[in-house]
């Protein structure tokens, strides 16, 4: 029950300072909240090699999630790193942790930069079935938030409950080395 409370204590403090900290107006976007969420059940992903990532069945092996929309020349997402290693110094197998890059083609570029950071995850890309399957392509501008201009504001992260579902959906910055959030992280 602890848990459970910490985690939504987490997760409303993290919506009411993520909307404190995004950089800029808010965008409008050409999908739903609802298309996002769904996007993580129909989103292929693949890491180095085009090795594949099942993320639908990492989000149901009964650990909390966190998938962030990540890239090398984004600098809020590169500010979140201090946070980052503040997780994986205290407790790097609490989450699940997903990196995609916000771009498939920027991926070598955002993994050469991710590697700098020596985290113990991974980054992965969207897989090319977007290029000739319509319904993946859907599901990927969904997954990534399509803007109404048609670009894609990082850093973008779902939060995944223990549960499988998607608890909340955050666009812009988080600060994770604040205590209150790298706590939420590590509860047990």
């Amino acid at each position: 029950m602890r848990r459970i409370l910490v985690l939504t204590g987490f997760l409303c403090a993290s919506l009411a300072s993520a909307r404190a900290e995004i950089i800029g107006a808010p965008t409008p976007r050409t999908v739903t909240e609802d298309e996002m969420k769904a996007s993580l059940r129909e989103i292929d992903l693949v890491g180095a090699n085009a090795a594949p990532l099942d993320l639908r069945a990492l989000m149901a092996n009964g650990r909390p999630t966190l998938v962030s929309l990540w890239a090398h020349w984004c600098p809020n997402c590169l500010a979140e790193m201090k946070g980052f290693k503040a997780i994986a110094a205290a407790c790097p197998d609490r989450w699940n942790m997903v990196f995609v890059s916000a771009r498939a083609s920027d991926y070598a570029k955002d993994t050469a930069k991710f590697k700098t950071y020596g985290l113990p995850w991974k980054i992965f890309r969207v897989g090319d079935s977007t290029k000739t399957d319509v319904a993946k392509a859907k599901s990927a501008r969904a997954f990534y938030g399509a803007t109404a201009d048609g670009g894609v504001v990082t850093p973008l992260h779902y939060l995944v409950g223990a549960s499988g579902r998607v608890d909340a959906i955050v666009s812009g910055r988080l600060n994770f080395e604040e205590p209150q959030r790298l706590a939420a992280f590590c509860a047990d």
